[in-house]
């Protein structure tokens, strides 16, 4: 039982970090690589009809992974552990995951192939920060400051108990 419980812990650790990957998630960086590409009207339309589409695609894909952590946290809360559903969800949520990933880099090559030369240099120089470990990792410890920041203010912010 004790190692279910560490599995079932680990699973829910690991699928709320991997919220702090998702992509899409930082809306000025996005304003600000459009600025450095120097788009043409038309490439603008473009590029937002794109993005808007790899991002209504992630949408769907997040809503199924938090219907399979609805279905393991109910499963943990009805105390009706299910070994193989376990598994199944962890490998389920892992695939839509990869989904996810598939949808960016697809956003990223549509995206390049619109553009001229000059264009592409910036955007896969753009690519190459993305992609280096160093600039991921800073990404996530941000994200992680932020979560704890928020949630610090709500509870700095929230009603005061005893206190009239």
């Amino acid at each position: 039982m004790k190692k279910i419980s560490v599995l079932i812990l680990s699973v829910l650790l690991l699928s709320n970090i991997s919220t702090f990957s998702q992509p899409g998630q930082c809306e000025p960086r996005g304003k600000h690589i459009k600025a450095d590409l120097k788009l043409t009207p038309e490439q603008e339309k473009k590029f937002d009809d794109l993005k808007y589409q790899h991002q209504q695609g992630v949408i769907d894909i997040q809503a199924k992974i938090q219907k399979s952590r609805l279905e393991l946290k109910k499963m943990i809360d009805d105390g009706k552990i299910d070994e193989k559903k376990i598994f199944q969800l962890t490998d389920d949520n892992s695939k839509l995951m990869g989904d996810i990933k598939y949808s960016a880099t697809k956003y990223w090559l549509d995206v390049y192939k619109m553009l001229n030369d000059e264009q592409k240099a910036v955007w896969t120089k753009h690519l190459s920060q993305m992609t280096d470990p160093g600039v991921m990792k800073e990404r996530m410890k941000a994200g992680a400051r932020k979560m704890m920041h928020e949630c610090g203010m709500r509870k700095m912010n929230g009603p005061r108990r005893g206190m009239h």
